[in-house]
């Protein structure tokens, strides 16, 4: 929790703020995490010899009394993302401090939570760390015994028990952060339950990722201490059969997700030769958006069918290739951002790249002459949206919106909004124009299409928060804020299917409402991602895609529906 708010913070301190911003000493004990902040202008200081004119952040682990002092009465700007669990100790020393308690921290000394905690301890100090420190503890009336927030909980236990023997009038207060209490139990229980394999995911100099790499050895479990996927090799788990992954308090979600999904990768090369092969088909055809290219063909074919007009396959072509070019193009010219975000979707076009680039030519210029066969201006028409996609990735658009000085045309630009209009023009404008649909069939269809893709990238974004937002991209829910947008989208839905089940009725289509259960499922997975902390990419990928398979059955049902 602790660290989860100082990220967002942070980050949206370096989104917002036009004046350097430096920490003092590492925000967090997560590398990864702390380079890609150092790329996006976080400066990590390690001295306060010049706080002048500077906007100086606190860390998570909190700094001591006389260091705060000095930043707050000497710094331009104070951002304070000390932990409000570790605030909480700091406040518990100080005010039985004052009261005279003599104060027993039990903890690593030199933590940089440690030395914090100690400096608010005025009527003496002593930090136990194991029980051989038990006998440096000074005499005093009373004894206040807390502990580092993220020390283990068995050790906590024993060494409170050790001092409770020694030394009379102890006051104990358990502030280990439960959090920390409850991952420790969950190595414990799983050891208990039979896993032979443990991943515990966190920067190698954490002090709370270390000790459940302790508990794992300690237990006799095949451990590994891991800082990203990278580091997982296949040969590792040959004799694997149970794997607990478990993350120290610091590792950021898409660290996590990317550990499951080599793992997912690993488990998935052991398998037999056919399931290999069909995952890998399965990963390439959704990753590579040959799946919802063909999704694109159906929904042109049922707008066509909503409309009353002639099935024209040609039409439903000419979406799927532009559908196919704009997403390998824009995904390519992205690799910079997918190594960093989805890795594995980065392999997909740093393998096939160059072939998807060269497919996408040549289905570029098929496009355009199925365009001009159907009626010359309709070529003319169909350039705008590729002309306008094609150059949305490039690096000119980039740096132009970036030197712009609207916040909201830099945000609006990288949401999903556009790629949503994107296909609204080639699944309804294109296959309607000049065929003399009434406007209210041009509005409840857009309405439908555009909701089910708006929503479908929304969910993709939701998947994606954590990384977007330390990495740097705006989305939606970066932007305003999850919650908002959730709400945004429920509403959003809501009307949308209020009016095309409305138009539908009064049309006589009213079979079409069928097509409100793909609405559906992505409303029911909306609610599933809320309360989904860590996933495998490709899996969730899979489900979201399942809609255009049911989008397809669909189509089939209300063709035999109008034919009987």
């Amino acid at each position: 929790m602790g660290v989860r708010k100082a990220l967002l913070r942070i980050v949206d301190e370096l989104n917002s703020s036009e004046e350097k911003i430096y920490m003092y000493g590492p925000l967090i004990h997560n590398p990864q995490t702390i380079e890609v902040l150092k790329n996006r202008g976080l400066i990590t200081i390690n001295s306060l010899d010049t706080l002048e004119n500077r906007q100086i952040a606190i860390r998570t682990h909190g700094i001591p009394v006389d260091e705060n002092k000095r930043i707050r009465s000497s710094a331009l700007r104070t951002i304070n993302l000390t932990c409000s669990r570790v605030a909480r100790v700091q406040s518990i020393i100080k005010k039985y401090s004052g009261e005279g308690y003599y104060t027993i921290i039990i903890g690593d000394r030199n933590h940089a939570e440690v030395v914090g905690l100690k400096s608010y301890a005025r009527a003496g100090v002593h930090i136990v760390s194991d029980a051989a420190d038990i006998d440096g503890i000074e005499s005093a009336k009373k004894y206040i015994v807390v502990s580092q927030t993220t020390h283990e909980r068995d050790q906590f236990d024993q060494l409170v028990a050790e001092i409770s023997k020694k030394i009379n009038n102890v006051y104990v207060i358990d502030t280990i952060c439960d959090s920390t209490r409850l991952r420790q139990d969950d190595v414990k229980n799983a050891i208990k339950k039979g896993i032979d394999t443990l991943v515990v995911v966190g920067g190698k100099n954490s002090a709370n990722t270390s000790r459940l790499v302790k508990i794992g050895v300690d237990s006799g479990v095949k451990t590994f201490h891991i800082e990203t996927d990278a580091e997982l090799k296949k040969d590792d788990f040959k004799e694997s059969k149970y794997v607990l992954v478990t993350a120290g308090a610091s590792t950021p979600g898409w660290i996590i997700n990317n550990v499951l999904e080599k793992l997912y990768i690993i488990k998935s090369e052991s398998s037999n030769f056919i399931v290999k092969s069909f995952k890998h088909l399965i990963e390439l055809l959704i990753r590579s958006n040959i799946v919802s290219s063909l999704a694109s063909l159906f929904m042109v074919l049922l707008a066509q069918l909503y409309a009353g007009i002639a099935l024209d396959i040609r039409y439903g072509v000419i979406a799927s290739f532009y559908i196919f070019v704009m997403y390998s193009v824009n995904n390519y010219l992205d690799r910079g951002f997918l190594i960093k975000s989805n890795s594995y979707k980065y392999q997909i076009y740093e393998k096939y790249g160059s072939y998807l680039l060269m497919t996408s030519i040549i289905l570029f210029f098929v496009s355009i002459y199925l365009a001009m066969k159907i009626f010359p201006s309709l070529a003319i028409l169909i350039l705008v949206p590729y002309l306008f996609g094609l150059v949305y990735s490039t690096s000119v658009i980039k740096k132009i919106i970036k030197k712009t000085n609207s916040g909201f045309l830099k945000k609006l630009y990288n949401t999903k909004i556009i790629t949503g209009l994107g296909w609204l023009v080639v699944v309804i404008i294109i296959p309607y124009f000049r065929n003399g649909v009434p406007w209210e069939i041009y509005l409840s269809s857009s309405l439908f299409f555009f909701v089910f893709v708006f929503t479908r990238h929304l969910i993709i974004d939701f998947a994606a928060f954590q990384g977007d937002l330390i990495l740097g991209r705006d989305t939606l829910p970066t932007w305003l804020g999850v919650r908002n947008v959730i709400n945004m989208t429920y509403l959003i839905i809501i009307i949308s299917s209020m009016v095309f089940a409305g138009i539908s009725i009064a049309a006589g289509k009213s079979v079409f409402i069928i097509l409100l259960l793909c609405t559906l499922y992505y409303t029911l997975l909306l609610k599933k991602i809320q309360k989904t902390d860590y996933l495998i990419s490709l899996r969730y990928e899979f489900i979201i895609d399942l809609n255009y398979i049911l989008l397809a059955v669909f189509f089939y049902v209300i063709i035999f529906s109008q034919a009987l």
